[in-house]
C-alpha cells in the first residue's frame, strides 16, 4: 500500500494537471452570476403539483425522473 501522503501528492497533481479546480471556479462564478431558474435545472417549480403516493423515493425513481425530464428538455432543440 502507498502511504497516504503519496496519494494526496498523486490527487493533487491530478487536479492541477487537468486544471479541475479551474474548471469548479468558473462553474460556481456562473452559477452566482447567471443564477439558473429551476426550471433550468429539471428541478420542481413552486406551482408544480407533487402526486405523493407515500412511497420514498429511490435512487432508481429519481434517475428515471431525471432522464424523462432531461429528454423533455432535450426534445425543445
Amino acid at each position: 500500500m502507498e502511504p497516504v501522503a503519496d496519494r494526496e501528492l498523486q490527487a493533487k497533481l491530478y487536479l492541477e494537471r487537468h486544471r479541475i479546480m479551474e474548471l469548479l471556479n468558473q462553474l460556481t462564478s456562473f452559477l452566482l452570476f447567471a443564477r439558473p431558474t429551476l426550471k433550468n435545472l429539471g428541478l420542481c417549480t413552486a406551482d408544480e403539483v407533487l402526486n405523493d403516493d407515500g412511497h420514498i423515493i429511490t435512487l432508481d425513481t429519481f434517475r428515471d425522473e431525471m432522464n424523462k425530464r432531461m429528454e423533455k428538455m432535450w426534445s425543445m432543440f
